[in-house]
């Protein structure tokens, strides 16, 4: 849609200027044929139906922060005791509201450039996908109402009349508006371009139209209309995906999503993403708040907010959800921060990494704003893009739908499997390996003194354990010098035995020195006071400063040096062949989690699983056990979810205006 929107804008701009500024023929009162008699026209409308999907009420800001807390996530804030984040609320609220109302306003545009596609006088090979898109886009909205309110009004008409008959519509029962979902997706499946006639992944395309159909007849499969029929259409649809030859995972987890923050556009995998736009500073971007909401939260305002960029950081993780991921799964550390800013400085930036204990602290860190470039950053509006499709999931669908059809075969195998691998790091082509990585590293009790508070991250060399690749950091408190936390940054592979752990820098006889420069020899930690070459002769003093005359440089005792240990672990990738039905459901449900958390698919997941509440309920007892005082709170949304909770309140204004229109039950 970036691409689309903002192209239109500039011709927008273009046409305007080459009208007289005193014309004849007025241009703010035009009949409504007259809005879609031309090719730019028609582009022009179908930008106005993706439009809602920007919006702060769809993927802007609530689909990607609130409607995120699951078993994956809670809401970082105390204080927070009503709203969607907290399930406590009611029809009058506001997210609810807006949901069904840019929803609609997505439907009413749809109307009305599906009735008007022939206005235009042009090639029936352009038409077709504008067509196409638009009935797509009109089903898809309505899929996000009906499996978010129940039965919704069905309207495929454009509104006459503000009043009398076109708004006092009866809700329409879930079975039709899906029967409607699928005769809009199926008719643009044969109308849409393919993604490579685009290039980027804001519009839709072919696969996207199947890959969506795919996730609607998995939808109709569960509950509540529990169609299993359906099963067989949801594979049909992502074994089509597949076999189109267009599609494949990007060989980095990580990168797919910088990529997203960056403007670059991975077709292969990213088959549907809203595009946002600009810092809002233009006054022409179309900019949401993917990252500034929910990312890794650094609300310091000394400047390094420009750099980093602000963030809220109102989701934080759950245990059960970090729990999932086996030592070396990627995905983890990207996914969930495994620390925070040290936000003292404004050119530059550290972290202060989490030890193993702390994890109700960590973020969802999938959208970061660090990852864009941009170094003016406005503190509420980012460009990053949010993704509706992947290929991944398309995988995973595949595979649960083909496990309900005929149990774990080779095609369920082959596609979780693929999806396994790459969060290994792994070819995908590659079966049954299995990883052994550094795990974690450990510090030393007790503690160490002396470090340099502002060398916040300090290096961790890794040797030994016949394995290669691992990398680790530590960070240092700037509050007592103390190295408290150690992050292992890759986890490497290979390891047969448990390596050595170095952190920071030993001194080495004959090196340069600088002042400032800190090193240790044997259990000591020095810091350089005077420059110069060292000697043969290492420090060993455990007070005050070594002679120049001895040492080259002079040395000053600074503390304990910090020692560690590591651990390593061997993580099976693949599934392994023989797992029964159940077994192999239960293995999808968990990688749904690892790789499409906080990415809006996890609520709508469990209520077709027929696991929301219980899930729910279960995850709240949980934080509040275990949390402590600091984050006990977390469990409200858990503890508060009810039955009626699996759909939304149909919205008091649509309860006022409609008088057709019938409350949902328990609300």
């Amino acid at each position: 849609m970036k691409k689309l929107i903002f192209s239109i804008l500039l011709l927008s701009v273009g046409l305007t200027s080459c009208k007289k500024f005193l014309g004849t023929v007025p241009t703010d009162n035009l009949l409504p044929k007259e809005y879609y008699d031309t090719e730019a026209k028609l582009l022009n409308a179908l930008a106005g139906v993706y439009y809602p999907l920007s919006t702060e009420q769809l993927y802007a800001n609530f689909l990607n922060t609130d409607f995120n807390v699951s078993d994956e996530a809670f809401y970082q804030r105390s204080t927070q005791a009503d709203g969607v984040a907290v399930y406590n609320f009611d029809y009058s609220n506001v997210n609810v509201a807006g949901l069904w109302q840019q929803c609609y306003m997505g439907i009413e545009r749809a109307n009305l450039l599906i009735s008007n596609i022939n206005v235009a006088s042009m090639e029936e090979s352009k038409r077709k996908p504008i067509l196409g898109e638009a009935l797509f886009l009109r089903g898809y909205y309505y899929f996000l109402l009906v499996s978010n309110y129940g039965d919704v009004p069905l309207k495929i008409e454009p509104t006459k009349s503000p009043s009398g008959e076109d708004v006092q519509l009866q809700r329409t029962p879930v079975s039709a508006v899906y029967a409607q979902i699928l005769a809009d997706m199926e008719q643009a499946e044969s109308l849409t371009s393919n993604i490579t006639d685009f290039g980027f992944s804001g519009r839709v395309a072919k696969t996207t139209v199947q890959g969506i159909l795919a996730r609607v007849c998995l939808t109709m499969a569960g509950a509540p209309l529990k169609e299993e029929s359906k099963y067989a259409a949801a594979k049909a649809w992502a074994l089509k995906v597949k076999e189109s030859g267009l599609h494949s995972l990007n060989p980095s987890y990580k990168q797919l999503f910088v990529n997203m923050h960056q403007d670059l556009y991975d077709i292969k995998e990213s088959m549907w993403e809203v595009e946002f736009k600009g810092n809002g500073a233009d006054g022409l971007g179309s900019g949401g708040r993917v990252g500034s909401l929910a990312g890794i939260q650094q609300q310091a305002t000394n400047g390094i907010e420009l750099k980093i960029g602000y963030c809220y950081g109102f989701l934080h993780t759950t245990t059960k959800l970090f729990n999932l991921f086996q030592p070396g799964d990627l995905r983890r550390d990207w996914n969930i921060a495994p620390f925070n800013y040290i936000s003292t400085y404004t050119d530059r930036y550290y972290y202060n990494y989490y030890t193993p204990a702390q994890i109700f602290n960590r973020d969802a860190a999938k959208f970061r704003r660090e990852a864009y470039l941009n170094d003016n950053k406005n503190k509420n509006v980012t460009p990053i893009n949010y993704p509706l499709l992947r290929y991944a999931d398309v995988l995973l669908m595949l595979a649960e739908a083909e496990n309900h059809l005929n149990g774990a075969t080779s095609l369920a195998y082959d596609a979780i499997n693929q999806v396994r691998r790459r969060a290994y790091g792994i070819n995908v082509a590659t079966a049954n390996m299995s990883v052994s990585v550094l795990n974690n590293i450990n510090l030393a009790t007790p503690g160490n003194t002396g470090y340099n508070i502002t060398l916040n991250n300090i290096p961790v060399t890794i040797t030994g354990g016949g394995g290669t690749g691992a990398t680790a950091q530590a960070s240092v408190s700037t509050a007592n010098g103390k190295v408290t936390a150690i992050s292992v940054l890759n986890p490497g592979s290979g390891y047969t035995s448990v390596p050595t752990v170095t952190i920071g820098t030993s001194w080495i006889a004959g090196n340069v020195y600088s002042v400032g420069t800190q090193v240790f020899n044997g259990n000591n930690l020095y810091t350089v006071t005077v420059a110069g070459t060292a000697t043969a002769t290492g420090p060993t003093q455990t007070s005050g400063a070594s002679s120049a005359a001895v040492t080259g440089a002079v040395f000053t005792y600074a503390g304990i040096r910090a020692t560690a240990t590591a651990t390593i672990a061997t993580s099976v990738v693949d599934l392994t062949a023989g797992l029964s039905k159940d077994k192999f459901q239960e293995a999808i449900e968990d990688e749904r989690a690892m790789e499409l958390c906080f990415e809006a698919l996890r609520k709508p997941d469990l209520i077709r699983w027929g696991k929301w509440q219980s899930t729910m309920n279960a995850v709240g007892a949980d934080i509040r056990a275990t949390g402590g005082t600091t984050f006990s709170y977390g469990g409200l949304a858990g503890s508060n979810v009810q039955p009626k909770h699996v759909l939304f309140p149909i919205p008091a204004a649509e309860i006022t205006v409609n008088k057709a229109a019938v409350q949902n039950p328990g609300w």
